[in-house]
């Protein structure tokens, strides 16, 4: 039996989710250590919805435990992320190839008065960019999908909400990614860490290049995307 995890970091990321598993005959609500799992199985697939809040802490805390309780066969994180590329528009929705953690970053000393320039600050001599699997990345992308574009890249992961302009370019081109969001390189480490095929789609909620505020409708589209993928081709 196939057993899914599809993650979400706020409620409005997995709420979609959550209703089509209460639809399922067999539908299980399981609550432990703050850890909430709503779980049901159709066919040979058990679903198993984690909202994990929101960071890359609370992320690979609610992953691990996920993973040592139910043992899933594969992970789906998804949810909304901020664009960092200003062709990109709220609805897109990004095929995330590798994510890394941007809060890995080492400064230059400075002393008492001279101030700070993030501008200086260098990628941590540990920074990787943890991969998705790529069977489960071209699969995930096997739909058509209507509500905007769909394209391949990496995200920057991070415990912040960036909404400097120059920052935000600063990112892009360092790192090489094309959004930003809190969550899916911790999910990816862990993952990679027990083993567990596990990939991440991200849709545009704002774009701060653009002046496009956060559209927290994204993340119920982004959801029904991915789970008629799930039901009807997994």
């Amino acid at each position: 039996m196939k057993k899914i995890l599809l993650q979400g970091a706020m409620d409005i990321e997995t709420d979609y989710f959550v209703e089509q598993v209460k639809n399922l005959p067999d539908y299980e609500y399981y609550k432990e250590n703050g850890f909430e799992f709503h779980m049901a199985t159709a066919g040979s697939k058990r679903y198993i919805v984690s909202t994990t809040g929101m960071g890359t802490v609370k992320a690979a805390m609610a992953t691990t435990f996920a993973l040592e309780r139910f043992h899933p066969t594969l992970v789906v994180n998804q949810g909304t992320a901020g664009a960092q590329a200003r062709d990109l528009s709220v609805g897109d929705v990004i095929l995330v190839e590798a994510a890394v953690n941007i809060n890995q970053m080492s400064m230059p000393k400075k002393e008492l008065g001279e101030g700070s320039d993030p501008f200086s600050w260098e990628k941590g001599s540990q920074t990787v960019y943890y991969e998705a699997d790529r069977a489960l990345m071209e699969l995930y992308s096997k739909m058509e999908y209507t509500s905007g574009r769909m394209r391949k890249g990496k995200v920057a992961t991070g415990d912040i909400f960036s909404r400097e302009t120059d920052r935000i370019i600063w990112l892009e081109e360092n790192y090489g990614t094309c959004a930003e969001d809190m969550e899916t390189a911790a999910v990816f480490e862990v993952c990679e860490a027990f083993g567990t095929p596990c990939t991440a789609l991200r849709i545009i909620s704002n774009n701060e290049l653009k002046d496009a505020e956060f559209n927290e409708e994204t993340a119920r589209l982004l959801q029904e995307y991915i789970w008629k993928i799930t039901y009807e081709f997994l």
